[in-house]
């Protein structure tokens, strides 16, 4: 590998953080995944980012891309906020990783990084109006008009976690009512305590009653959140991602777009894409560092 490394892509996370090496044609020829440093704060955060790119950076590095979970600057590589990184608001990314790296570094947010990479598969291509949600940790949105990526004029349009769906109620968030890091308080408000992603799992894979009344919860908040994306920007698709969407909501789309269709003005669903079988935030953040 060694000297054919010409970018790498960083996809970082509230859990992990994946490092992707690509060739000059930005083929994938590399990859480490390692657990987000979040205990140790500030430092420890910095310290396992610039471990991951030191096994594969070397001189002849063309460029750094690195897709962050929350609100970015991307004119000045400012991570402006982060809810679920321990590195405070307008942390200065680019700034600490050029001193570090001399060569051009790009940052930005992982979802737009997501959706950069994943309308140029084949049967996304046809599409011009895209958006893009990832359930995770936390949830993340992207949105294409016209092909072309919308920041808006802070650089946050398409954060659709932070989405108000419930009026009066503790869970009142897009993100609040349906990502990993709310199962515990989703599950609590139904009545079931101390359940988290992994024990959600276990117990929808044995059949408990419970799962299934969480689950079909949080499906249909997520339907809900969709309904008015739906409603604002009338997609040609959504594309749709991140673990806790792959694990628990996929398997609920009929539901979901029986929502979508209930609460659109002509009955209608924009088709939900699944997003590719490949991880796609590093290789996205790496396109937006070419000409």
């Amino acid at each position: 590998m060694g000297k054919k490394v010409k970018f790498i892509g960083v996809d970082v996370g509230g859990n992990k953080i994946l490092a992707q090496a690509f060739d000059e044609n930005l083929k994938m020829i590399g990859e480490e995944k390692r657990a987000t440093n979040v205990r140790q704060g500030k430092k420890g955060f910095l310290e396992e980012l610039f471990a991951v790119i030191d096994l594969f950076f070397h001189k002849g590095v063309k460029g750094i891309g690195i897709g962050m979970p929350g609100i970015v600057d991307i004119r000045k590589g400012v991570l402006v906020k982060a809810p679920h990184l321990p590195v405070g608001r307008n942390f200065p990314l680019r700034e600490l990783l050029k001193k570090h790296y001399k060569t051009p570094i790009r940052v930005d947010n992982d979802v737009n990084a997501f959706l950069l990479a994943e309308k140029e598969r084949p049967e996304l291509k046809k599409y011009k109006n895209l958006v893009a949600v990832m359930v995770g940790t936390g949830v993340g949105g992207a949105i294409t008009i016209n092909g072309e990526l919308v920041y808006g004029k802070n650089g946050y349009a398409g954060e659709v976690g932070h989405m108000v769906i419930n009026k009066g109620a503790r869970l009142k968030s897009f993100e609040q009512n349906t990502s990993g890091h709310f199962i515990r308080e989703v599950a609590k408000s139904l009545g079931y305590p101390n359940v988290n992603s992994e024990t959600l799992e276990k117990m929808r894979d044995e059949g408990m009653p419970a799962a299934r009344n969480i689950i079909r919860s949080m499906a249909e908040s997520f339907g809900t959140g969709l309904s008015n994306l739906n409603l604002i920007l009338n997609p040609d698709a959504f594309v749709l991602g991140g673990s806790v969407y792959h694990i628990f909501f996929a398997r609920e789309k009929k539901k979901i777009t029986e929502i979508i269709k209930k609460h659109s003005l002509d009955g209608t669903c924009p088709p939900l894409i699944q997003a590719g079988p490949e991880p796609s935030v590093a290789k996205g953040v790496v396109m937006g560092l070419l000409p």
